[in-house]
């Protein structure tokens, strides 16, 4: 039973089911690289890191980052896994709150540090000081990074009367653009479609619920960080936003994917995903995610309906990990048993699979140029390439 209102004690000793969330939140999509030739691709490559991977490796230009837990932050070469360098920024780096606008990285650190790193060369571009903790992957677009914090999360004594706050930084000085300060203790990775950015995140109440917990949706004006609406709903920790110019979806503990009217925050369908879900990803009006009974799932973002449904064959619990890669016309994603699958984006047909030797992974994958990358729970990193 989820009682919110017990501080401290309880309250930490709950994040153990929150980590197991954190550990599959991440970017929702990944669009606009070149087919993937399945028939062709192998193992370029395999580098081990010292230390779990827990967030897909990203590639910025000819290098690769990877973030090992209580790790150095590295930057390999992307044809060979070669280490080019390793920053330490004196303080533990939270290893899945991190992203790029294909210039800079971003990521957070412990204490309520906020990096910019140059990731030629992994030297330190700025630091701003939020006085609180970002460990989930930032928003970034048209010169501006969208910070989530929060209050709960591995490594972190909890606070559940927080109040997370959605930071807009300039990406070239890290200076302040805008804050919002919400009444959620933590707040996820946010989605920005048009000039509005969607955040979502648990919230302290006393009111005692059964099966998930209270969750708070805030859709927020970029132009000045003021508020437009909330929605508010006992769907449980959220672990992935999607939004369109007329639908904001989400996935959260109770693994019902919902659909919200993007202009006024009703709730407007609520369809059963079947199992626990790990993340989502959208491109245009489909939501794509993995459930944990093998079933890979397209849904349409306008009704909630699927779209169609594709089994995972190879094991009666072998589900995606993560969030699905859309490539071109096509779905790639990682199993939990080491197989990069691909399938018709819009068709859910089969198109190839490939066989890895990653092991007890506990992330997905990245794509990026011809290229795929994973880390496992080894601290093993792959690159796989189709040339």
């Amino acid at each position: 039973m989820y009682m919110p209102m017990i501080l401290n004690k309880v309250f930490r000793s709950g994040l153990l089911t929150l980590m197991l969330f954190l550990t599959a939140c991440q970017p929702s999509q990944q669009n606009g690289q070149r087919k993937i030739d399945g028939d062709s691709l192998h193992e370029a490559w395999r580098v081990d890191v010292g230390a779990p991977v827990n967030h897909p490796p990203l590639r910025i230009g000819d290098v690769l980052i990877v973030a090992p837990i209580d790790k150095p932050l590295l930057g390999l070469d992307v044809n060979t896994g070669k280490t080019l360098w390793s920053f330490d920024p004196g303080v533990r780096i939270w290893e899945r709150a991190y992203a790029s606008d294909g210039k800079s990285l971003f990521i957070g650190v412990e204490d309520g540090g906020y990096l910019a790193v140059d990731p030629a060369t992994g030297k330190e571009i700025w630091r701003a000081e939020l006085g609180i903790n970002s460990q989930m992957p930032p928003f970034v677009s048209n010169g501006v990074v969208y910070v989530p914090t929060t209050f709960a999360g591995p490594g972190m004594l909890g606070k559940p009367d927080g109040k997370a706050v959605l930071f807009a930084l300039s990406t070239q000085t890290g200076d302040e653009i805008w804050s919002f300060e919400s009444d959620n203790y933590i707040l996820q990775t946010p989605y920005l479609e048009g000039n509005t950015i969607y955040v979502a995140g648990s919230f302290t109440d006393p009111r005692v619920i059964d099966e998930g917990g209270h969750m708070r949706l805030y859709a927020i004006n970029i132009s000045d960080g003021s508020l437009v609406w909330k929605y508010e709903s006992e769907d449980g920790f959220t672990k992935q936003v999607y939004a369109t110019g007329d639908v904001v979806s989400y996935i959260a503990y109770q693994d019902f994917l919902v659909g919200v009217d993007a202009k006024t925050g009703d709730p407007l369908w609520r369809s059963d995903t079947g199992n626990w879900v790990p993340t989502l990803m959208g491109s245009g009006d489909v939501v794509y995610y993995g459930s944990a009974n093998t079933n890979v799932h397209a849904i349409d973002i306008k009704t909630g309906s699927t779209i169609w449904t594709f089994n995972i064959t190879e094991g009666s619990f072998n589900y995606l990990l993560g969030a699905p890669m859309l490539v071109d016309s096509d779905l790639i994603f990682l199993t939990q048993v080491g197989e990069i699958v691909s399938v018709d984006a819009d068709t859910g047909e089969f198109n190839w699979q490939v066989v890895t030797d990653a092991a007890a992974s506990r992330t997905g994958i990245s794509v990026a140029n011809g290229w795929i990358f994973l880390g496992d729970g080894n601290g093993i990193v792959f690159g796989f390439t189709d040339k």
